[in-house]
């Protein structure tokens, strides 16, 4: 640092709140900020702050709101960064992946299933049945019609009670493969209920864009941009709000406060962040 006396810049702000006559509650609350964190901004203890992005963002509202020089306070900031290296490099943890398929019990139930079914359907049928129809008519004939019958007219009988056993088969064989194609759409259906969840339509943009919806549970500093850099979003969103963002994806969020989150989601499926920690910033880029 210099040694020409310069007042730093939290210090600053807090003799100017001191002059207004406010507590450091309601300056957070103004600043829809916690109270640690402006604590933090006046003692120009910046190392229990975000990176100096952020806490630049902080002084120059700050400043604004107390009626000081925005620019002149957040100049002083950064000339403090230049000089003395106070911002340093988050290293976050890697994003966990996502399971695949076949690491699911639930997929593994259905292939279970569907093995069972098909199991069942093409098991091999005995020959019992059919041995039975074509030796009915045999059993049926009395001994008398046999020594009297003509050897030619047996010949015709035999053929035509072969043809009717034929014409039952085939009958059956046709009710047979109703019952398999049945079961088969069955299981699809089954199948493509378990892998195809509803997903809300509040959760998906038009026009073949793409949606971030996050949840706030707590005040947040955020910057969103989208696949071309334009900034979607950005400053310090109040606890409560649920922000709805269309853009082109992949997006890139930096966020001052992890644990305000609550809730994040990418056209309908949910996003775990590398940390819940308070006070923790997040860089990620989705997907």
């Amino acid at each position: 640092m210099s040694d020409k006396m310069v007042v730093l810049p939290g210090e600053r702000c807090r003799k100017a709140r001191e002059a207004m006559g406010w507590t450091t509650a309601e300056a957070a609350k103004r600043m829809h900020l916690s109270q640690s964190y402006l604590l933090a901004l006046e003692a120009d203890d910046y190392e229990r702050l975000p990176e100096a992005t952020f806490v630049k963002g902080y002084l120059k509202n700050y400043a604004r709101l107390l009626g000081l020089p925005a620019d002149e306070v957040a100049n002083t900031f950064q000339q403090m960064v230049n000089e003395d290296a106070f911002d340093k490099p988050l290293e976050l943890p890697t994003l966990p992946r996502k399971p695949g398929l076949l690491t699911r019990p639930l997929m593994w139930v259905v292939a279970l299933v569907m093995i069972g079914v098909l199991a069942v359907v093409f098991w091999p049928q005995g020959s019992s049945d059919s041995d039975s129809a074509e030796m009915a008519p045999l059993e049926e004939m009395s001994d008398e019609s046999i020594e009297s019958s003509d050897p030619l007219d047996t010949e015709l009988q035999d053929d035509a009670g072969t043809a009717e056993v034929g014409s039952a088969m085939a009958g059956m064989t046709a009710d047979d493969a109703g019952q398999q194609t049945g079961s088969a759409e069955d299981v699809a259906e089954d199948k493509a209920a378990v892998q195809e969840p509803e997903i809300d339509p509040d959760m998906l943009a038009d026009n073949g864009l793409d949606r971030l919806v996050l949840d706030l549970s707590a005040d947040c500093w955020m910057e969103i941009r989208d696949a071309n850099g334009r900034v979607l979003r950005q400053g310090v969103k109040p606890a409560g709000a649920t922000l709805k963002v269309d853009g082109k994806a992949p997006f890139s969020l930096k966020l001052g406060n992890a644990a305000a989150v609550s809730e994040l989601f990418l056209n309908g499926e949910a996003v775990t962040l590398p940390t819940d920690s308070p006070g923790k910033v997040v860089s990620l880029t989705l997907p």
